[in-house]
């Protein structure tokens, strides 16, 4: 079986960490059968760079192509998926001519499922779409919503990373006998139980006192504000740290003023984005990691947590019901709500944890599981 994935979400040189989540599942599917990864890159002239590469190349053990497409900035957004297809279009045709595929793969419904769609039908291959969070975007838009639909009513099955967008795919039209539910996987070498203060130490973080930890880009929607809020109504040793850097809608700047509007600027720690490597050692350090979205496909922020053994409290988004356990592993509190978050927050800072216990219960799977998983989907797309 040849599978050519396609995903705009894929590691590069300039941000070895974008897509980790993605790359991480091809490669563990890489060891189980012939596969290639097709990363599109944007491009408009005089505004984006060429940083593109239509031959073969080599990202860790994954072969990769970055060709690129015509896509216009901020304006007409709706045009993306056919735009995606028609730019790749003779990179495929001329792929095919060395290296044809059985099967395309794509890990977003948009523009990747949807610019997917149209190249199966013009070269008649048969394509799975991967539902992650990106999906509610599309479903605020009726052109998106309406592309998105033709796509996934086409493909010979999906895979989706909560229960909650299986339902919304069905919704859509997705047959439900070509649905399969798959959560993301994790690296449980590198993300394992560690001693917490040889981590406070590692990295020079307060050695008393109980710390909760949040990894996340520091935009809106990721619920930094109301963790804050909460924060102030917790007891004075508790401390918080938010790993990640500036995005849209939010920096470090404005948290920090958030913090001080309650009082609680001196509690706030803010190390900016951390390497992929110094992960683990952030969540071992604290007692509780907290992750306050208001929308998620299937966050890795607490699986990743979970399986260093420290509990979590989520809002209940994406496919944080179908990973996150409770009360075994921590609490699910609905999202934009204060206080809510604050009664769990403090409900689970006063309970006592066992790291392996949490890791236990929590049944945080491999990659390799994973992939089998998704194997197992293609395998039945192409039987006879």
């Amino acid at each position: 079986m040849k599978v050519l994935s396609f995903s705009y979400c894929f590691p590069n040189h300039e941000n070895p960490t974008w897509g980790i989540f993605v790359y991480q599942r091809l490669a563990a599917l890489a060891r189980q059968t012939e596969l290639k990864v097709c990363s599109p890159v944007p491009w408009f002239p005089m505004v984006t760079g060429a940083q593109s590469e239509e031959n073969e190349q080599c990202w860790k053990d994954v072969s990769v192509f970055r060709p690129r497409f015509f896509y216009i900035p901020k304006f007409f957004k709706n045009f993306d998926g056919r735009l995606y297809a028609s730019g790749l279009r003779r990179w495929l045709e001329s792929l095919q001519k060395s290296w044809q595929p059985d099967l395309l793969d794509a890990h977003f419904v948009w523009p990747d499922g949807v610019g997917v769609a149209l190249l199966a039908q013009k070269f008649n291959i048969p394509y799975v779409i991967t539902l992650r969070g990106k999906l509610y975007e599309c479903l605020k838009d009726d052109s998106q919503t309406q592309q998105c639909r033709r796509a996934l009513q086409g493909a010979r099955a999906v895979i989706s990373v909560s229960s909650r967008m299986a339902a919304e795919a069905v919704r859509l039209g997705a047959d439900d006998q070509r649905l399969a539910v798959i959560p993301n996987g994790v690296d449980l070498k590198h993300f394992r139980i560690r001693d917490r203060q040889q981590c406070r130490e590692k990295l020079n973080l307060p050695t008393t006192g109980r710390l909760l930890v949040t990894v996340a880009h520091l935009g809106h929607r990721k619920g930094h504000h109301e963790v804050i809020e909460a924060l102030a109504a917790l007891p004075d040793d508790v401390r918080l740290i938010i790993v990640g850097g500036d995005a849209q809608g939010g920096s470090k700047e404005q948290l920090m003023n958030v913090a001080k509007r309650h009082g609680v600027d001196d509690r706030l720690i803010l190390p900016g984005r951390q390497g992929y490597d110094l992960i683990p050692y952030f969540y071992s350090a604290a007692d509780l990691s907290v992750l306050a979205s208001y929308r998620e496909g299937c966050p890795n922020a607490v699986l990743e947590s979970l399986a260093c053994g420290t509990p979590a409290v989520a809002t209940d988004v994406g496919a944080v019901p179908d990973i996150l356990p409770q009360p075994e592993c921590g609490g699910i509190v609905p999202p934009q709500q204060v206080d809510p978050l604050k009664q769990a927050l403090s409900a689970a800072l006063e309970k006592t944890w066992s790291s392996q216990q949490v890791r236990s219960a929590s049944g945080v799977r491999s990659w390799d599981q994973v992939a089998d998983e998704v194997n197992k989907v293609f395998e039945k797309v192409l039987s006879p």
